[in-house]
This record gives C-alpha cells, sequence and structure tokens, in this order.
C-alpha cells in the first residue's frame, strides 16, 4: 500500500483492517493478524497481514488439496514450506523470521510474528 496503489483483489473491509492496523497507536512492528481472504475460496481461505516499518504485508494463505495442508504465497510459487495447520504456520514463524516482499518494489525484509492483534 505504500505506492497508494490497492490491488485488484483488495476489499474495502481488507483495506479498512490494514488501515487500522497501521494507524493503531498500540500496534508495534511485527504485528500480525489473520483474516478471511478477500479471494475467500477453499484454496485461499485467509491471509496473513504483518506490520513492518509501517507498510502492511498481506500475504496468502492458501490450502494445498493434493496434501492437505497450508503455504504462505501465491499460487505457483517454486518453493513452498508446508503447514498442517493455520496455527502451525504462526507458531512457525514466532520462533523463525519470515520474509516480507514489497509488492510494488519487491524490496525484501524478515521478521518474525510478535504481537497478535484481534480484527
Amino acid at each position: 500500500m505504500s505506492s497508494g496503489r490497492v490491488p485488484e483483489e483488495t476489499t474495502e473491509a481488507s483495506v479498512q483492517e490494514s488501515v487500522s492496523l497501521v494507524n493503531s497507536p498500540t500496534v508495534l512492528d511485527s504485528a500480525y493478524l489473520v483474516r478471511r481472504s478477500s479471494r475467500y475460496g477453499w484454496n485461499q481461505p485467509f491471509t496473513l497481514a504483518v506490520l513492518y516499518k509501517s507498510h502492511v504485508y498481506n500475504i496468502p494463505i492458501r490450502y494445498v488439496e493434493s496434501s492437505h495442508q497450508y503455504t504462505l504465497g501465491k499460487d505457483g510459487k517454486s518453493h513452498k514450506e508446508l503447514f498442517d495447520s493455520v496455527t502451525s504456520i504462526i507458531q512457525n514463524y514466532t520462533k523463525h523470521p519470515l520474509v516480507l516482499i514489497d509488492g510494488s518494489t519487491s524490496a525484501k525484509e524478515q521478521t518474525c510474528l510478535v504481537f497478535p492483534v484481534k480484527p
């Protein structure tokens, strides 16, 4: 969202959730929430929103039917780590850094998930 452009798949509700994540006076870097995906469907049920350096990164959480597991990122990624549940994704990235990629500049950052936020 730093470029001022809103991706096609973004809905008004997801924009409001992201704005409130950034504007909350008590929310810090590495705050995160899991919300229903604006592209909701059996294969992309949720989105992981992560606040880092005043930027909200929206990362799709996809369901991989062939393995009955979940993974992060857009469909077609060559390397994907599979998890048995959304909870196990969150648990993993509270201990290990998550790579965040800015959709407009492709700049990469890393952070662990630290502060859970309720939508």
